[in-house]
């Protein structure tokens, strides 16, 4: 989970927003039970948790990818991973 800036993780929470309103914050792992408690840690704190898939999946988080600290909310996110997987 360190696909955004500080300052946006500081400033842009919002806990009272539907998920769909809340930017993203991206999860990869091989562990479905630590990626479910993940997500729900992520939603408590005001952000939409966007399940990337695997750990090796996971290299779309990286920087210098399209989607690695880039503010966007989940119909942007699940756009920008499709397009990663074509």
């Amino acid at each position: 989970m360190t696909t955004m800036y500080y300052e946006t993780l500081r400033d842009d929470a919002n806990p009272d927003a539907p998920l769909e309103e809340r930017l993203v914050l991206f999860i990869a792992g091989d562990d479905t039970d630590a990626k479910a408690t993940v997500a729900r840690l992520i939603e408590e704190i005001g952000f939409a948790p966007i399940d990337v898939g695997s750990l090796e999946e996971g290299a779309h988080m990286e920087p210098g990818s399209p989607i690695y600290n880039e503010p966007m909310r989940p119909d942007a996110a699940r756009s920008a991973l499709a397009g990663l997987r074509e």
